[in-house]
């Protein structure tokens, strides 16, 4: 239900950051065990260092010493024996191993007995290097750490599909975007660069163990694409969403409640434009940044002076007010996370249960709803019903609330997520989309709050959404409207994810098998399985079952709940 509490009014005056994941089954965490003590052992790791805790804990449980008694020369370069040592060790230890690897052949070089190790346990192909006392690649690491823990323990938490100096043509690329995807590393910038040919340094390395080690230490990346229209990025403690650097600077901006925004530096329009262009472009971006960022709060009305180049943005709350219902939503945000949110989900495991979450928890706001309908506005004590405040801590929303909430949820949990608004049998609506391998999905959580066809709006690919939602232009940049590439793929869809899609053809079995069972079905199927198709369909089933007197059914774009009655 789109809210007229988010119309604004416009007057123009003429005057190598590395992450990791959880792994599937890690009781082995406890093999990671401490057992020396750091007490400043190393003169050249400072406080200030981003690796000084990554350093420690490796020492700690004795995957890495230091370079001499007093250095652990952080920014040394590893050898591949170095590395494998490292990865045999780390391998060792998962297992369960409490005793160190030997060497039994005095007369061998003293990394052998791990090279062996790490042949014999699948961490590496035989041959598959000569050199073992040359400075390793990030490429050649990326390989061997691949494997440690064993690629079927690796799966995917972060959703990246474009590494931007990694391609099919890079030695190794399958276990660098496994390691990616799994979270160990997240590359050297915003965008994700690896330097598959540099080496990687004695830091950097006890970060990439130290977090396979230690699940609570693994972070979800989301790399910045420069050829991207969505921007996603943390600013001063929000998480800010926009179409392009303008709109992502006002919104910072709003979300901190600035009154006064200066936009010196920042082309919103061409020279040329009119003053009724100019009002355009201005209420283009103010009206996408409002929507896109839920926690803006309360916009009102904004004035433009065109000869200072300064923004004066007028809210409903004042600073103060803003900034306790902000504290209030991201506090609770931080504990649906920490209830919900469970280490080793993928990246759709995450978006499932946020939406499983939501659906419980809210009740819809039907007066709310209705009053809007009718009159066109809503009394005061239904304000909240159109926000995130209602969803997440009255449990009580309109579709706007829902939408608001899954957003900042998607967030804090990684899941690239925009608000849409439009319409849905011609009243105003709003929905998500997300982001799966660079193609955006539909979520509609409001409409997956209802019993019988649970979740029925999950990944939702464009052929199916717009048969029923129809989206308008206000959730985004003029300029980037239409430009989102769309997903296609019905793979990602909650029944097909959930293996509940079933072909027409087996559609009589399905039913007949899980009514015996359950007295009622949920499935999907073709979105062009007719309702007479349906109704024979339930006449057999009825036909070949005993004890039941009747079928009741409600179908919906492909989506069919059947449910028996004795």
């Amino acid at each position: 239900m789109k809210t007229i509490l988010k119309i604004i009014k416009i007057t123009l005056i003429s005057a190598f950051v590395l992450t990791a994941c959880p792994v599937n089954a890690f009781a082995e965490v406890s093999n990671f065990t401490k057992v020396n003590e750091y007490t400043g052992n190393f003169t050249d790791i400072k406080d200030t260092d981003w690796f000084k805790e990554d350093v420690i804990s490796s020492f700690e449980t004795g995957l890495l010493k230091g370079k001499e008694t007093n250095t652990f020369d952080p920014y040394g370069n590893l050898t591949l024996a170095e590395a494998i040592t490292l990865a045999a060790r780390v391998n060792n230890i998962y297992n369960g191993n409490s005793s160190p690897i030997e060497n039994n052949n005095i007369t061998g070089p003293w990394y052998q007995p791990y090279v062996d190790y790490a042949v014999e346990n699948g961490l590496m192909m035989e041959g598959e290097f000569r050199d073992f006392e040359k400075i390793a690649s990030r490429a050649e690491v990326a390989y061997v750490f691949c494997n440690t823990l064993g690629k079927e323990n690796l799966y995917n938490i972060n959703n990246i599909t474009s590494i931007p100096d990694v391609d099919k043509d890079t030695l190794y690329h399958e276990e660098i975007f496994t390691l990616y995807n799994s979270g160990i590393v997240a590359g050297s910038d915003k965008y994700g660069t690896f330097n598959p040919d540099s080496f990687i340094t004695r830091a950097e390395a006890s970060a990439i163990v130290n977090r396979v080690a230690d699940e609570e230490k693994r972070i979800s990346a989301r790399l910045v694409n420069d050829k991207d229209h969505v921007l996603i990025n943390e600013i001063d403690g929000f998480t800010v969403t926009s179409f392009s650097p303008d709109e992502q600077y006002i919104a910072s901006q709003m979300i901190k409640g600035k009154y006064i925004i200066n936009l010196n530096g920042h082309k919103l329009f061409d020279e040329k434009d009119t003053r009724n262009e100019r009002v355009e472009s201005l209420k283009d971006f103010i009206l996408s940044a409002n929507i896109q960022n839920p926690l803006i709060l309360g916009v009102d009305s904004f004035v433009y002076n065109d000869v200072s180049q300064l923004l004066t943005v007028n809210y409903t709350y004042d600073l103060e007010e803003k900034k306790v219902i902000q504290d209030a939503v991201k506090e609770k945000v931080e504990e649906i996370a920490g209830e919900i949110l469970k280490p080793g989900m993928s990246y759709i495991e995450r978006e499932i249960a946020i939406n499983n979450y939501l659906v419980s928890s809210i009740e819809y706001d039907k007066e709310a709803a209705d009053q809007l309908i009718k009159y066109g506005k809503v009394d005061e004590k239904y304000y909240n019903s159109f926000n995130a405040y209602g969803a997440l801590i009255e449990g009580i929303a309109v579709c706007e609330g829902y939408s608001e909430a899954f957003k900042l949820l998607c967030d804090r949990a990684g899941i690239d997520c925009i608000i849409v608004t439009g319409e849905l049998d011609g009243v105003g609506h709003a929905w998500n989309r997300v982001r799966i391998n660079d193609k955006w999905y539909d979520v509609d959580v409001t409409n997956n709050d209802k019993e019988e066809m649970a979740n029925s709006h999950i990944n939702i690919p464009m052929a199916i959404s717009d048969q029923y939602l129809q989206e308008d232009s206000y959730y985004i940049t003029d300029d980037n409207f239409g430009e989102l590439e769309r997903g296609t793929s019905e793979q990602y869809e909650y029944y097909n994810y959930m293996g509940k899609y079933v072909e027409k053809d087996n559609i009589y079995d399905y039913i007949l098998e899980n009514i015996k069972k359950y007295d009622y079905v949920t499935f999907r199927t073709s979105s062009d399985y007719t309702m007479d198709s349906l109704k024979k369909t339930l006449n057999r089933v009825l036909n070949n079952i005993s004890g039941r007197s009747s079928l009741t059914y409600i179908t919906n774009v492909g989506v069919v709940y059947v449910e028996s009655k004795r």
